[in-house]
């Protein structure tokens, strides 16, 4: 019998392929620089969600969920982890070029259990298809997976371009171009087209195994979703799907890292399309999404699955001056989607209203499926409100982003802070005062223009100030609570910052040993992160 998804029928539980007291599976799937306010189902005016729509209509959707940072690596981390950026300690690639140094770590800094670990230990199948070079291992990622993949279209460079390559990257150490090479010579440098359906096939081949090994055993898998970040061209019929048919000009979807028409003042029609592509890479993502899940459905598993469908952060198009991400801390860089749907246990249709977090997911999870979490989590469960057994009650959560003057080692730093309607960004420069930037959210949900300027003595920045320290010394104690995860670590090649670069991450000076390399440490690693004191 085929489970109508996404109806929620008790009934049809051992029909649908199990028992009814069996742990349920988990589908997570983490769709990258998807902004909330681009969906349908959060508002937006473009229909680019119709299956994400659906999923929420059936299921939870929290209106509020804020990202830890603004950008992949960490806030993944944090999402898997459940734990803050300064509690698992991950807040640069960099950190992959002084690990093994003389002055530097002998391993990297990291702590926490992977949510994966805690299923598999559970007796959970175990499968990860992610489409970044962020989520690959030798950045932390893949324990407790069985099975964990990159799924990519690209195609590997063949020796001679390797060594042109490498040789070109050398010649252009120091001089700030490796990212003008990229640009000079793409096909030197790995492609990064749709790869969305390639996750999906992927998914479905595991699952297919599963079943032919007449497995029974719940399962946990995790689909990382790249399509939405830069470039913005989707497959047809998507890539011109919100596009002006009679629009003239620079803006195709792409090069939008690269200097050039798409930049701060931009024409507001050039704008414009550059969003609309941005929307369509949306809406193909979300037929991508919906076609995984309609094979969940087709197994007569969907009823005991728990789909939940979130993203790492968010994408800037000028709202306060900037593009893409990794440059601020607004509302457009950090609220995410978060939806999660379970006919079997979850009601259909609540819409969840008050501040969450990406760190609150994992404790979600365990107590959805009944399990054990580790200690010292920085996030909270959330099923009581996904219930409606109890309201959410107000809670803080703490953003962190350090951004790197080109070459240099030494910070930028901005913290953001929220609670409740009030929203806190801390601007700390390298070489300056902090300023503390105000929005009152019962106002302006949206962050939208530029906060009230806040100085000592206002009592809204005493409170804000006091729940920062709160924070900061609940997760000092959980850093020094846990263990170092351990293992080596090799640096970043130069292929590999090559590659970053050409995706506009920074590039990576040249590490010099003895103090340098210690000064980094003192003011990004050792415990990282949210404290305005840290210098």
């Amino acid at each position: 019998m085929k489970c109508p998804w996404p109806i929620a029928v008790l009934a049809l539980a051992a029909a649908c392929g199990g028992r009814e007291d069996r742990r349920p599976n988990v589908l997570l799937v983490s769709i990258d620089t998807l902004r909330a306010d681009h969906l349908s189902a959060y508002g937006h005016w473009r229909p680019t969600s119709p299956n994400l729509d659906r999923l929420a209509a059936n299921g939870v959707l929290f209106k509020e969920c804020f990202a830890p940072t603004s950008w992949t690596l960490p806030s993944h981390l944090s999402m898997l982890t459940g734990l803050s950026m300064s509690v698992h300690g991950i807040d640069d690639e960099r950190l992959w070029q002084v690990v093994g140094v003389p002055g530097g770590p002998p391993v990297l800094p990291m702590k926490g259990t992977f949510l994966s670990e805690v299923f598999q230990k559970a007796g959970y199948r175990t499968a990860g298809f992610v489409t970044w070079k962020f989520l690959e291992p030798r950045f932390g990622f893949g324990p407790g997976f069985e099975v964990y993949e990159r799924v990519s279209d690209i195609a590997l460079l063949d020796g001679d371009s390797e060594a042109r390559l490498q040789r070109e990257a050398r010649a252009r150490e120091g001089t700030g171009q490796v990212a003008q090479l990229a640009a000079e010579r793409p096909e030197w440098f790995a492609s990064q087209g749709p790869t969305a359906d390639l996750v999906v096939r992927r998914a479905g081949a595991w699952l297919d195994g599963l079943e032919a090994d007449d497995n029974r055993a719940p399962w946990l898998l995790f689909a990382h979703i790249f399509d939405p970040h830069d470039d913005y061209r989707a497959p047809e019929p998507f890539l011109h799907r919100f596009t002006k048919a009679d629009y003239v000009g620079p803006i195709d979807g792409r090069g939008v890292t690269a200097d050039g028409p798409v930049r701060p003042g931009m024409d507001e029609r050039d704008l414009a399309q550059l969003v609309a592509y941005y929307d369509g890479e949306i809406a193909w993502t979300d037929d991508r999404v919906g076609a995984l899940i309609a094979d969940v459905e087709r197994r007569g598993a969907l009823e005991n699955t728990i789909v939940v469908v979130t993203s790492d952060h968010g994408e800037e198009f000028f709202e306060h001056g900037a593009k893409q991400h990794r440059a601020q801390l607004y509302a457009e860089s950090l609220h995410v989607p978060l939806i999660v749907a379970w006919p079997r246990g979850l009601p259909a249709g609540r819409r969840v209203p008050g501040l969450v977090g990406l760190v609150d997911l994992a404790p979600t999870l365990y107590s959805l499926a009944d399990l054990p979490a580790p200690p010292h989590l920085s996030g909270r469960d959330l099923s009581p409100a996904a219930r409606g057994d109890a309201e959410l009650g107000e809670q803080s959560y703490s953003a962190v982003l350090h951004s790197f003057p080109r070459r240099e080692w030494t910070p930028n730093r901005l913290v953001a802070l929220r609670r409740g309607s009030h929203s806190m960004i801390q601007h700390l420069p390298r070489d300056g005062a902090r300023r503390v930037e105000y929005f009152d959210r019962s106002v302006n949900p949206r962050e939208v223009g530029y906060g009230e300027e806040l100085f000592d003595g206002d009592p809204r920045l005493v409170v804000l100030d006091g729940e920062l320290e709160r924070l900061r010394t609940r997760y000092q104690r959980a850093r020094e609570a846990l263990p170092l995860r351990g293992g080596a670590s090799r640096a970043l090649d130069r292929r590999e910052v090559a590659e970053l670069s050409s995706m506009g991450y920074a590039e990576a000076p040249a590490v010099e040993e003895g103090a340098a390399v210690r000064a980094h440490l003192n003011r990004l690693v050792i415990d990282g992160g949210i404290w305005p004191d840290l210098r």
